[in-house]
């Protein structure tokens, strides 16, 4: 994380890692193996058939005045999946 960062980001931060990192978290650095299956398995019939959701967190995420972007009370959320799908949305249509 960047040094000169807050405290209070620096603390959420750790948080963050704590959970989605390690051990106990999500995703590690050998997981790589799994995401490429992940990745074939997404182009397969079966999953093309149903759209993807990205709903999770919906409404938690908030313009905080303090930080630049997109924040959130540290619950999981997919606002940075539905910005970019956004964004490419609205240039695509463009």
């Amino acid at each position: 994380m960047d040094k000169d960062a807050p405290d209070e980001v620096k603390e959420i931060l750790r948080h963050y890692y704590l959970r989605d990192s390690g051990p106990g978290g999500m995703t590690e650095q050998d997981d790589m193996e799994n995401w490429n299956y992940a990745h074939t398995a997404s182009r397969g019939v079966i999953a093309r058939r149903y759209p993807y959701n990205y709903e999770m967190g919906l409404h938690f995420d908030k313009i905080d005045v303090g930080y630049p972007g997109v924040t959130t009370n540290e619950k999981i959320i997919e606002a940075n999946a539905r910005a970019f799908y956004t964004k490419w949305a609205h240039m695509m249509d463009s």
